[in-house]
Order: C-alpha cells, then sequence, then structure tokens
C-alpha cells in the first residue's frame, strides 16, 4: 500500500528544496556571457580586443574568494587585453578586502594591457582607502573620475572611470577631462541609470552592474526589484542617446542571497570596427 505525504508536508518539502536551489545553488554557476562593442569610425586598429568585465563580487558573508575565482576561470581559455572591474567587491566589512583583492591577482597580471577598476556603493562606506589599497596591490589601477589611455596595434583606447553616483562624488565631466581629440573612450561607471551623461561627452559604449538583473526574476514580469540608481535599466544592453550601454549581472549576491532565473556572470567584451553590429539581445 503507498503511503503519500500530507499535503502540508509535501508542500513543506517542495519549498525546501526550492529554496535550497535559489541560495545554495543558483547564487555559484557563473556564465560567461559574450558581448560585442562597434567601434566609431577611425579605429579600426581595435578590432578584435578583448575585455575581461567584472562587477558586483560582493565578496563577504554570502560570496567567497573562491567563488570569484571559479567565476574569473571561465576566462581561462579567453586571451584577455584588458581586465575591466565594475565596483562592489565586498560586503559587509574591508576585512575581505585582501581574499577579494588576491582572486583578482592573477587575471589582473594576465591582462596584457592592464586592468582598471571603478568603485561601487557597497566599496565605499567600508573604507574606500582600504578596498583601492588591496586592488591597486594586485595590480588593478582604480579610476575616481579620472580616465587611462591604453594602446593596442598602434590605436588608443581611453578607460573612463566615473565614480559611484550614491555615496561617491561622480563627476563625468572631470572624468573625460583630458581625453586626447579622436581617441575613443569606454566608460566605467557602476550605476547605469545616468549613463547619458558619458554618451553626452562622447563614450562609444559604457559598461555598468549594481543591479544584480534583479538577482530574481518572474516570468512575464521581469525583475521584481532594484537598487536605487538602478532602476531605469536593469541588465543585458540599453540605448542610451545613441551610446550602447551593457549592464552585467553581476558575479556575486547580496540580500536576499538567492538568485532565480538570473545566473551570475562574468563577461567577455570583444571590439569589432563599425562594419560590425553589436550582439544585442
Amino acid at each position: 500500500m503507498r503511503r503519500w505525504l500530507p499535503p502540508a508536508a509535501l508542500a513543506g518539502l517542495v519549498g525546501s528544496i526550492a529554496y535550497y536551489r535559489l541560495r545554495h545553488v543558483n547564487p555559484f554557476r557563473p556564465r560567461l556571457e559574450r558581448i560585442e562593442l562597434s567601434l566609431p569610425p577611425g579605429a579600426e586598429e581595435l578590432d578584435g580586443l578583448r575585455i575581461g568585465f567584472v562587477t558586483d563580487t560582493h565578496v563577504g558573508p554570502f560570496t567567497s574568494a573562491s567563488d570569484v575565482r571559479r567565476g574569473l576561470a571561465l576566462f581561462d581559455s579567453e586571451p584577455l587585453e584588458l581586465l575591466l572591474l565594475g565596483g562592489d567587491y565586498v560586503s559587509e566589512s574591508n576585512l575581505y578586502a585582501s581574499a577579494m583583492a588576491n582572486a583578482f591577482a592573477e587575471p589582473a597580471a594576465m591582462a596584457k594591457l592592464g586592468a582598471f577598476a571603478v568603485m561601487g556603493n557597497h566599496d565605499l562606506p567600508l573604507g574606500v582607502d582600504r578596498v583601492r589599497a588591496e586592488l591597486e596591490r594586485a595590480g588593478i589601477r582604480v579610476l575616481r573620475n579620472e580616465h587611462a589611455i591604453v594602446e593596442w596595434h598602434g590605436a588608443c583606447l581611453a578607460i573612463v572611470g566615473i565614480d559611484d553616483t550614491i555615496v561617491g562624488d561622480a563627476d563625468p565631466s572631470l572624468a573625460f577631462t583630458g581625453v586626447p581629440a579622436g581617441v575613443p573612450s569606454l566608460a566605467l561607471w557602476h550605476e547605469a541609470d545616468f549613463a547619458e551623461e558619458a554618451a553626452r561627452r562622447g563614450a562609444m559604449a559604457q559598461l555598468s552592474g549594481h543591479t544584480h538583473g534583479g538577482q530574481v526574476r518572474l516570468p512575464g514580469i521581469g525583475s521584481i526589484w532594484l537598487p536605487p540608481d538602478g532602476r531605469r535599466r536593469d541588465m543585458g544592453f540599453f540605448d542610451a542617446e545613441g551610446m550602447l550601454v551593457y549592464i552585467s549581472r553581476g558575479l556575486g549576491v547580496y540580500r536576499p542571497p538567492v538568485r532565480f532565473r538570473c545566473p551570475p556572470e562574468v563577461t567577455l567584451v570583444t571590439l569589432r570596427a563599425a562594419s560590425a553590429h553589436p550582439a544585442m539581445r
């Protein structure tokens, strides 16, 4: 004779399994997303330049440095010219900063043209000097309303880092000041809500994070909650006054530490000559 679980017990079992996956499985299965960004006319020499973009690692109570390494390992077969980091490296304590930076040290050293980062809203309240110092110890230059020029195949590219909008001091004008005329610029800004400011200053594209894609996305609805300064655009590609913006879902997780239909990611960005079209989806 078959014995069936009472409905309440069955519901509890199903709920427990679902929560286990949301909390202990989904946040730890990162994906490598591949995207392309079109170069402006005259920058054809940069065609094929490959950039690793990683954001929102949130090393802390819910995401470990080992989890970050697992995500970064997805780049192992993808030689990178640049490594760009989009902020929110640690959560709840700057005591996690050293382990976080150690996870980035090897891929930063492997990036032929260097590694650059901007700060996020979780990093600054925890002591920007500590987080910044650890990133720079790992060979990563932190850009706060400033830019860096890299050269590849005889052509230059400006990486423009804009400070956090929530607890930082974002100043796009200052960040773009001094970018040489004719040099294409790629904006790196934790939040994407004000991407028009980068577009008006001539950026060819912007890379952002902050939203985690909402972490939980329901069929037919999408993200059910988004953070301040991350509510206009949640994940993937968007247009900001003719400039392409890409928002990563992020590699880590924060409260509540669950993901549903929104896997963590690291992003491989390839620059393409103007004749190519961005891989929008």
